[in-house]
């Protein structure tokens, strides 16, 4: 009696267990995406950041981490910093951006 009831428990068990190794093996062998573009990057004046004064690359900077300005491409080190500058009026990035343009020529 018991090895009846353990059969039919068995049998549900080792059904489910070979679906799950046939899904598990197909999904492996199918072919993987290729890894993600690299984001976008564009070239811009300043070789310092604006706002904190850190380097920026000026021939590759994410997209991301830019704002255009007076008809230019302005570079940030980081995320918060595009974000700052939007609060700022145009007076203060204009003295902002002359100052970061400044400390890139002299390095």
């Amino acid at each position: 009696m018991l090895s009846s009831a353990i059969r039919s428990c068995a049998m549900p068990a080792a059904v489910l267990l070979a679906c799950v190794l046939v899904v598990g093996l197909t999904a492996c062998s199918e072919k993987q995406p290729a890894e993600p573009a690299a984001a976008e990057t564009v070239a811009c004046v300043n070789g310092t950041c604006p706002m904190m004064g850190n380097p920026v690359d000026q021939a590759k900077v994410p997209v991301s981490l830019t704002r255009d300005f007076g008809g230019q491409k302005v570079g940030f080190c980081c995320a918060g910093c595009p974000e700052s500058w939007d609060k700022l009026t145009d007076e203060q990035k204009t003295t902002k951006l002359a100052a970061a343009m400044a400390k890139s020529a002299v390095k």
